[in-house]
């Protein structure tokens, strides 16, 4: 019998976006080895979340908040008092947190790749001056720029669903996403 190739491993995670019939965004995420968090969220989190997954797919981050959720992290885990104890990879987790952030506030206002790069570190590094800790990677302007594609195309496709509704993604256990 021939294979065709290496079956592909599993995603780490599978990502349901959905709107229940009164128009309640839920998330919910299933994790490889069958377990299940969900979250209902507030208007804002979907979008939000779609940019972690834009975020963390491009520059193949695999220990910021999707990976952390894969590894059995809860949604209630993230934030003060923080019960499961200091992230696992800090610098990964800031970069992803502190660039959604960015997006949510400046995507609009700064187009140009280039600048918005530059623009986009200097936020970075400010923030990790602030918080005692060195910068994260840089984040080159081809990255940014497929960053926001993929951020601006899964929020066309979340903005297009009716209530009773839902999107699925599937976060790969490894590399980046073109």
């Amino acid at each position: 019998m021939a294979m065709d190739g290496p079956a592909a491993a599993p995603p780490l995670l599978t990502l349901r976006f959905a709107i229940r019939r009164d128009g309640t965004p839920v998330l919910s995420v299933t994790r490889r080895d069958g377990s299940v968090a969900w979250q209902r969220q507030k208007h804002f989190f979907p979008v939000h979340d779609l940019g972690h997954y834009a975020i963390e797919s491009v520059l193949g981050l695999r220990q910021a908040f999707w990976g952390m959720m894969a590894d059995g992290w809860d949604f209630t885990d993230f934030g003060t008092p923080w019960p499961r104890g200091p992230m696992p990879n800090e610098p990964e987790a800031l970069l992803a947190e502190v660039t959604a952030g960015w997006l949510d506030h400046f995507a609009h206002t700064v187009r140009d790749d280039a600048a918005g790069a530059a623009e986009l570190n200097a936020h970075l590094a400010g923030y990790c001056a602030q918080q005692g800790r060195p910068a994260p990677r840089v984040v080159t302007a081809d990255e940014l720029a497929r960053i926001r594609a993929m951020r601006e195309e899964l929020a066309r496709r979340w903005q297009a669903l009716a209530p009773g509704e839902a999107m699925e993604l599937e976060f790969p256990e490894s590399g980046a996403v073109s």
